[in-house]
């Protein structure tokens, strides 16, 4: 493996260069493969915009085939005062490739990218070796899909990007917080291809080029930039409820469940492309999915998601905890606020900038949906989380029709989060500590709010993370001794 990196600075390897320049790389690379690595290495995202973005692609124009996986992202301020940027290539050659992970595992699992270059330009040591977390264990398969199946509820849908060996043109709607998650989702489905297979698809997870999004199969983009969607794409939308996706009745996707082949499939499926005729369900899918609508039945929600429960159900194991409580009284607050508000005669309002016509209910909803945006954008998904809870309980028939535009924008951090929060009211216990009554009740509120959550976005117990299980086992067992 060699690497080059690029970025601002105030002199370059190469002689008399400054600016955006290369600033190091391995010597064994040709002047040729430098200049086109150079060339890779714009960063002009979207105006408002300087996300961090993964793209794989393979360069074919040397005397041997190079596999480049890159990493570009916003660097601060360069010492001439202008926004920064910085690209760091990882540049692979065939040899190396029975011994890796794919490309979008690689990506996650490699923990020496640079993301701000400090020192003087440098030619980096000609040790070629490969890093070993990016190194395939004997025997290590990313299969059983076990990403798809925590997003999804179906390893199966792995297939939905190379339905028949074959991979497809993929495009994923989702903001810039969602990058793991495509990864690990990209790692999964290109696993379904089977050995080196996995190398031969570019990706990007997101648009750091002026003309586009370039030549990538698989690629993410925000909802904004839809319109870079091709002809024939296939479109999965981050901000649709994505359990509805029908995996496609081919053995790829039985592999994907099983990490299997099953039988009669060879251990190198084919990449050329197929035009077998297949039924819808199998491999022929509209540009964009549109989720089944199924009939509402008594107990579940318009939109096919989790049965809506009762209101006496939905407050059984949160009452009595300080929390909640804290919660519903700044919902009712907000409520009777928007109410007395909005439902005083016009000429008692003090805000002459209301709109007209605009009901006590209607500028409720309003109120919550901003704060659940601003929560969102925050990437403060517990606060996101309660919040929608909150709303739930006070507009359940709103939330059940804005249910999957707000759902999946926060459900796949949720998880972490909690945990996260659950491992730090326990974190004394590590050091030999003990909770006081107080951080008891604490622990006890959280874990309560976290179990009303997991209901509320359907996050069973077979799609949390074993991690997380742990976690929650834990506290439980440590409240269950105290009574």
């Amino acid at each position: 493996m060699r690497q080059l990196i690029f970025t601002s600075a105030l002199s370059g390897l190469a002689p008399g260069r400054s600016g955006f320049c290369t600033v190091a790389r391995h010597a064994s690379l040709r002047a040729r493969t430098v200049a086109e690595l150079e060339k890779m290495s714009e960063y002009t995202p979207p105006a408002g915009t300087r996300p961090t973005v993964f793209l794989y692609r393979v360069y074919s124009g040397g005397n041997e085939p190079l596999y480049i996986l890159t990493r570009a992202g916003d660097a601060g301020t360069d010492d001439f005062g202008r926004p920064n940027f910085i690209v760091h290539h990882l540049i692979f050659r065939k040899a190396e490739l029975r011994q890796l992970l794919p490309p979008a595992e690689v990506a996650l699992r490699f923990r020496g990218w640079c993301k701000k270059y400090e020192g003087a330009p440098q030619f980096l040591p000609e040790d070629e070796s490969l890093p070993p977390e990016i190194l395939r264990a004997e025997g290590e398969s990313l299969l059983p899909a076990e990403r798809w199946e925590e997003l999804t509820g179906d390893s199966g849908n792995a297939a939905l990007l190379c339905p028949h060996g074959d991979a497809r043109a993929t495009v994923f709607l989702g903001d810039e917080f969602f990058t793991e998650t495509v990864l690990g989702l990209f790692a999964e489905s290109a696993e379904t291809l089977g050995g080196e297979n996995a190398w031969n698809l570019a990706f990007s997870t997101g648009i750091c080029a002026e003309n586009g999004p370039g030549r990538f199969l698989w690629r993410m983009v925000s909802e904004r930039e839809i319109g870079v969607c091709r002809p024939g794409d296939f479109v999965l939308d981050f901000l649709a409820p994505l359990e509805f996706l029908r995996a496609p009745k081919t053995k790829f996707s039985e592999y994907a469940r099983t990490g299997v082949f099953p039988e009669g499939v060879s251990e190198s499926p084919s990449l050329a492309p197929t035009n077998k005729g297949a039924s819808e369900e199998e491999s022929v899918f509209p540009a964009l999915i549109v989720p089944e609508t199924r009939p509402s039945q008594a107990g579940t929600s318009d939109n096919g998601g989790p049965p809506v429960e009762t209101g006496q159900k939905r407050f059984a194991d949160i009452a009595g905890t300080a929390k909640f409580l804290g919660i519903s009284a700044v919902v009712i607050a907000l409520v009777i606020a928007c109410v007395v508000f909005f439902g005083a005669k016009p000429e008692s309002r003090r805000d002459g900038n209301v709109a007209p016509g605009v009901s006590a209910a209607e500028a409720s909803v309003g109120a919550f949906r901003k704060t659940l945006d601003e929560k969102i954008k925050k990437e403060d998904f517990v606060g996101a989380a309660e919040t929608w809870c909150a709303f739930s309980d006070a507009f359940s028939d709103e939330a059940a029709r804005l249910r999957s535009s707000y759902l999946p924008r926060f459900k796949l951090k949720v998880a972490d989060a909690y945990a996260a929060r659950l491992s730090e009211r326990m974190s004394p216990l590590a050091l030999g500590g003990q909770l006081s009554v107080a951080e008891k009740q604490l622990l006890a509120g959280e874990l309560a709010m976290f179990k009303r959550i997991c209901r509320e976005l359907g996050l069973t117990p077979q799609r949390l993370q074993k991690r997380n299980l742990v976690i929650i086992e834990r506290a439980e067992a440590l409240l269950s001794e105290e009574n």
